[in-house]
């Protein structure tokens, strides 16, 4: 069970926050805390892909989460300079970004799958041929089934609670209108509270502040380079091993194989995979074995 304990220096803060944000956020880490464990127990290599999400030929500066993580970051900070209907705006802007990220719905369809035997897939949520991408609302649904499946249902209350489909398809067709404290829609005609809406958002805002500090809190437990049982698809020995790549001051960030030089000799495949910098890829393709990369500049 997750808990706020708070510093001196973070009480002004949350005197600041809304009290839907400090009642979810312990609850939605509790509730998705075990996602993470038991993946990771299962298979710590399908684990790290999922949190990797690699997808193809991809180097440095292909990850949409870690650019939503940053992006929420910041424009929380501008809308903290703001006033008026400018931050209103902008408040709903957030919370729109956060209920249609793709990323952390893959992630945890992944993850829950993983944690019963399968193993990371690059697209859990394909739509149909000559359709668009599936909406929020279907994702939660079918993570919902797969969450009841393997036993942790309470997986999917953060996005249950702050999910609304009428006001997302409000904000991103512009069918909404501010009066006074209140938010509008047109279609459906709807009148939302300042209440409603700031516990919608913030709720929201938990739910993304929750799944992100879960994955880094996992992805900075990686302090050096560990081997752990390589995937199937990856070898023909079950007993074969894979190595962590981790960045100094970061954490995990690719998955190699565990041959030693005389082993590369002898004519073993070498893989690897993950988001590397050109610097990175030119030290690792100097010298294969290695599994540990300098920090970030």
């Amino acid at each position: 069970m997750w808990s706020l304990e708070l510093t001196e220096a973070d009480r002004e803060v949350a005197e600041a926050s809304h009290a839907a944000y400090l009642d979810a956020l312990p609850r939605y880490c509790t509730a998705l805390d075990p996602i993470f464990q038991r993946a990771r127990d299962a298979s710590e290599f399908n684990f790290l892909m999922s949190l990797f999400a690699i997808r193809g030929m991809q180097d440095a500066g292909w990850d949409p989460y870690e650019t939503t993580v940053r992006a929420i970051e910041s424009v929380r900070a501008v809308y903290n300079d703001l006033e008026g209907d400018a931050a209103r705006h902008l408040l709903l802007w957030i919370y729109g970004h956060i209920m249609e990220a793709s990323e952390p719905y893959e992630l945890l369809a992944n993850l829950l799958d993983v944690s019963e035997g399968g193993r990371f897939h690059v697209a859990r949520f394909s739509s149909p041929r000559g359709r668009g991408p599936l909406s929020p609302d279907t994702k939660i649904r079918k993570l919902e089934e797969k969450a009841k499946e393997v036993g942790i249902p309470d997986a999917v209350v953060p996005m249950k609670e702050a999910w609304d489909r009428e006001l997302r398809n409000a904000i991103f067709h512009a069918d909404y209108s501010l009066y006074g404290p209140e938010v509008r829609t047109i279609r459906p005609l709807r009148v939302y509270s300042h209440d409603e809406i700031m516990t919608l958002v913030n709720r929201a805002l938990a739910y993304h502040e929750a799944l992100s500090l879960l994955r880094r809190m996992h992805i900075e437990s990686y302090r050096e380079p560990v081997r752990i049982p390589a995937d199937e698809e990856f070898t023909s020995n079950p007993r074969e091993e894979a190595v962590v790549i981790v960045k100094e001051g970061y954490g995990a960030v690719g998955l190699k194989d565990g041959w030693s030089e005389e082993e590369l000799r002898r004519g073993c495949i070498p893989y690897r995979l993950g988001r590397f910098s050109y610097t990175d890829m030119e030290m690792l393709n100097a010298n294969p074995t290695l599994a540990l990369l300098p920090p970030f500049e």
